[in-house]
């Protein structure tokens, strides 16, 4: 069986659209370079080509000196799909999977049009092709030689093999008739794996084609691909502690990085843009007079909050908290803030690097042909629709329980909303873009579980991407409608309060996005930066609480159920 290893390298940009690290020195070594020779190390590949783009092509050689690497010229267009893995990806860096409709880290640099040509011009004879990022200077060569010799062993039936590690330890063996089939069918690797109501199939870890790793690697969590500035922080760090590190080791590093570590500004932001919502009586989540508070967000606190957060070239900005950002009446601004350019009306040549992913939580009620543009216009990557039912009677019955009084009757329709959506497709498609995602949401709750199954395969048939979450009872802020506890048994420091933080649309940071009513306030971003704020002292004695085993650090914490959710 002839393996051939495969790598397209671009020293100017990343398959995530971030700017490259390849021509970066990690322990006196480029990226490219360690990467390259480690895969080299892999007894079971037989040659190792890297493609670069045509302009690119002596610095790379100079680079790549004396590797034994074949380097080629490139000059292609992206794979189609390109900018929908870049959207999708964006809110799952650290794990292998768990894109917006399925995507995975190897749709991010394999790309099977690439392959095809490679292999009509050189290795004709390869059976099966590894690709591997070009950044990845902890590719683990003992575990690409496990992953050839267990697809050898167990049968090419299904014609891959992959592992569940983190990004940047293994890549994903195809054989050469599968890499000429998705070409074919033009579609990226990630439909692999993903679910397909009409044709539903076993998921591929549980088949021969998942290559078995420690436990330490399978649970670990942590982007070991350099091309972003939160994961080459992360590299240098393990490259620091361990140089060469075993695939155990790696894991067990990772793990126990996420346990402790704290970045000096949260990754993921949501910020709550005005309290008003269509639905003020919804059923499954705290909305109208439940909060307590009203308030409406200055675009102006949302640029200061993006400057602090993009700092860091993947920070993420989501849109949501308790009320409808639809119903902001700058809505605009705030998206031309998040995106980096001054939300104060005029042109005065401000301009930040604005936020990596932004995401817009809305019910869709006010979904108006101007927010519809100003969405595609800054960019925004991820449409979550809250809708809950699939059905409009329940919905009607979720939305305004006991008939309340809302602004007009058409607003409780599940019909009137999903017009909407065609209004929205059709301006996206007419614009030639694949963003906003629209990802249709559900909160499973006693009231809407059978409903469950109609919803998920009805909405992956139609749109490709669909939100399933647990019901949240916000500390026993709301009366528990959940299915069944979802909860793990033995309790763990919360992960949120190091990863993620809420900012009220008055501009208070609260404790955690439990707190919808705002009890637990630790700062103001209108006159605090928020790195003040995530790095201050209440903050971090309540994270100590928890990593001592004292959860009830706060009346909060004690009744929360949401701590072991990222």
């Amino acid at each position: 069986m002839k393996v051939i290893a495969v790598i397209e390298a671009d020293l100017d940009v990343t398959p995530l659209g971030t700017r490259s690290r390849l021509g970066r020195e990690l322990g006196g070594v480029t990226i490219l370079r360690r990467t390259v020779e480690r895969v080299r190390r892999a007894t079971l590949i037989d040659a190792v080509h890297v493609l670069c783009p045509v302009a690119q092509y002596e610095k790379c050689a100079a680079l790549l000196n004396g590797t034994g690497a074949k380097l080629h010229r490139l000059d292609a267009d992206p794979p189609p799909w390109r900018a929908l893995v870049q959207a999708s990806r964006k809110w799952s860096l650290d794990g292998w999977r768990g894109g917006v409709g399925g995507a995975t880290s190897f749709d991010e640099y394999v790309s099977a049009p690439t392959i095809a040509g490679l292999l009509q011009i050189t290795d004709a004879d390869a059976d099966a092709v590894l690709g591997v990022s070009p950044a990845a200077p902890f590719f683990d060569p003992a575990l690409a030689d496990r992953m050839i010799e267990h697809h050898k062993r167990t049968g090419r039936d299904v014609r891959l093999a992959f592992t569940q590690a983190p990004p940047g330890i293994a890549g994903i063996l195809l054989d050469a008739s599968l890499v000429r089939e998705l070409v074919d069918k033009n579609i990226p690797i990630g439909w692999l794996f993903s679910y397909k109501p009409d044709t539903p199939q076993k998921d591929l870890i549980f088949e021969d084609c998942c290559c078995e790793v420690p436990v330490s690697v399978r649970h670990a969590s942590g982007r070991l691909i350099a091309d972003t500035d939160r994961a080459f922080e992360r590299i240098a760090d393990l490259f620091a502690a361990e140089p060469n590190p075993d695939l155990e080791t790696t894991g067990r590093w990772l793990i126990e990085r996420d346990a402790t570590h704290v970045e000096t500004v949260p990754r993921e932001v949501e910020i709550e843009l005005t309290t008003d919502d269509p639905y003020p009586d919804a059923l499954l989540r705290p909305r109208g007079a439940r909060l307590g508070r009203t308030g409406v967000i200055d675009p102006g606190v949302v640029e200061r909050i993006v400057e602090c957060v993009s700092r860091y070239d993947d920070a993420l900005i989501v849109l949501g908290g308790f009320g409808d950002p639809l119903r902001h009446p700058r809505f605009a601004d705030v998206l031309r803030a998040v995106r980096g350019t001054s939300a104060s009306g005029g042109d005065d040549g401000r301009r930040s690097r604005g936020a990596y992913g932004l995401a817009v939580r809305s019910c869709g009620v006010d979904l108006s042909e101007a927010a519809i543009d100003a969405m595609i216009e800054y960019r925004v990557d991820v449409f979550s629709l809250t809708l809950d039912a699939w059905s409009p009677d329940l919905y009607r019955e979720l939305q305004t329980p006991g008939a309340a009084a809302i602004d007009s009757p058409a607003a409780a329709s599940l019909e009137s909303v999903l017009a909407k959506l065609d209004l929205f497709t059709d301006a996206r498609k007419r614009r030639g873009r694949v963003t906003p995602l629209l990802v249709p949401e559900l909160t499973k709750a006693l009231e809407n579980v059978q409903e469950l199954d109609d919803f998920f395969d009805g909405w992956i048939r139609r749109t490709g991407a669909v939100g399933v979450h647990g019901y949240n009872h916000y500390a026993r802020g709301l009366v528990d409608r959940s299915v069944t506890p979802m909860a793990p048994a033995a309790r763990t420091a919360c992960r949120r309060i190091k990863t993620r933080c809420l900012v009220l649309a008055d501009g208070s940071v609260t404790m955690c996005d439990q707190d919808y009513a705002g009890a637990h306030i630790l700062g103001n971003v209108r006159d605090q930066s928020l790195a003040e704020i995530w790095q201050g002292a209440d903050l971090a004695r309540i994270r100590a609480a928890h990593e001592s085993g004292a959860f009830n650090a706060t009346p909060m914490c004690a009744n929360c159920e949401e701590w072991h959710r990222p």
